[in-house]
């Protein structure tokens, strides 16, 4: 038996984002709503507010705030929604607290009812806009040595760069000649999406405001730039700043909110969503909906003689058959410990054997390392036709069944089972 004391996958999940978090410039807050009560923050964040981390989790994110500051929470507050789960300040603000700094916040409404503020010191990108419009000879002096990309484009006599800060180098892999000397090395770098923007600027049409781009460096390397843009005379001026990171984080912080981390499954939040969209089109074409629940007999037996990863083994193995047995457009996900729920559109006539399906599917020996262990899964279903359009009756049916199928095979649970 493994008696090596074993860390929960999901703390160091935790333990790991907080790590990543804490190396991002970016101030980083998260808060629990209605009450505003923080529930995490990086380094920078409590940094910034002369305290670490610690002193901060389980406090009002209000205390923190000034008067000014509650006001624009509220605001923020207001206009996030299912509909509208991201909002991106468009301008930089200039912090009262620290009047020299300008922020710029994201906001994330989370399904789990919190949100996510990433706020980041612009300042240096908002001075670089003004001086641009101030003094050339200025404006030169700051950009180069901006960690932001900072650019200038004209149209006349042809299409080309008349300005690109040294940092392009840093963040693209060529020096600023590489592009002055010909533009559309840039257009061979960016993604088709990009070149497509490029080309309407050319032809007169105004660029986002704030957007993103996406290049490929001749080392392979991806690189998102988000880019913000003004008109000049003749042509566009502009700071481009890396943001690969952050962008990754943040779609890894979806992801985590929406799926199992051990299976990569759908988790019981993204179940009730799917569910509730195949119930809506059930509605609108008639079609059925069938619902499988699958519990793993005497699972726990496998987590008491072989350790825990062992256990680990098995779950991911029994969500990759999962994966393996059902439609691309079916729901796999797992609710509970050993416990997994499969939703499947039914065609018009069709019978359903998903349950005979996925348990011929789970009945095979599961390899540990060369030790084959046997896991059997009991499963359970039903369907629109004989419950109704109700996703709490189709899981609650299909739990139902699955318990039957346990008591017609003369199961019984593991006497340390709860």
């Amino acid at each position: 038996m493994n008696t090596a004391v074993r860390v929960p996958f999901e703390q160091r999940r935790d333990e790991m984002a907080a790590e990543v978090l804490d190396l991002l410039p970016e101030r980083v807050v998260r808060y629990r709503l209605p009450d505003f009560t923080i529930v995490y923050c990086n380094s920078a964040w409590a940094a910034f507010n002369k305290l670490c981390p610690a002193d901060v989790v389980g406090r009002s994110l209000r205390e923190f705030l000034s008067d000014h500051g509650n006001a624009g929470l509220e605001l923020a507050v207001s206009r996030l929604s299912a509909e509208t789960p991201v909002l991106a300040d468009p301008v930089a603000r200039q912090d009262l607290d620290s009047p020299d700094s300008w922020m710029q916040w994201v906001d994330r409404l989370l399904p789990c009812g919190e949100v996510i503020a990433t706020g980041r010191d612009v300042s240096a990108q908002y001075l670089a806009e003004r001086q641009l419009a101030e003094s050339e000879v200025r404006f030169r002096d700051l950009a180069d040595h901006s960690a932001d990309v900072v650019w200038r484009f004209r149209g006349e006599p042809h299409p080309h760069f008349d300005y690109m800060s040294p940092s392009v180098e840093r963040v693209l892999g060529h020096p600023p000649e590489y592009f002055l000397d010909d533009f559309r090395r840039l257009l061979d770098m960016v993604d088709e999406e990009g070149r497509q923007l490029i080309f309407g600027a050319l032809r007169g049409e105004p660029l986002p405001d704030r957007c993103d781009f996406r290049y490929l460096r001749d080392d392979g390397a991806i690189v998102i730039g988000e880019m913000h843009a003004t008109a000049i005379p003749n042509g566009l001026q502009g700071v481009s700043r890396d943001v690969t990171q952050l962008r990754e984080l943040q779609a890894e912080l979806q992801a985590l909110a929406l799926h199992d981390p051990l299976t990569g499954l759908a988790n019981r939040r993204l179940l009730d969503e799917l569910l509730a969209a195949a119930l809506a089109r059930n509605e609108r074409t008639g079609a059925e909906v069938a619902v499988a629940y699958i519990d793993l007999d005497d699972f726990k037996i496998v987590n008491d003689t072989f350790g825990h990863d062992a256990g680990d083994l098995v779950l991911r193995e029994v969500a990759r058959r999962l994966l393996d047995t059902v439609r691309s457009a079916d729901v796999a996900a797992r609710v509970g410990g050993d416990e997994f729920v499969v939703v499947h559109d039914l065609g018009a006539g069709e019978r359903t054997n998903l349950a005979q399906r996925i348990e011929a599917a789970l009945a095979d020996p599961y390899d540990l390392g060369g030790l084959l262990v046997t896991c059997r899964a009991s499963v359970g279903q039903t369907d629109t036709r004989h419950v109704g359009a109700d996703a709490a009756a189709l899981i609650a049916g299909a739990d139902a069944d699955m318990f039957e199928v346990k008591r017609a095979r003369g199961w019984v649970p593991h006497p340390l089972a709860g």
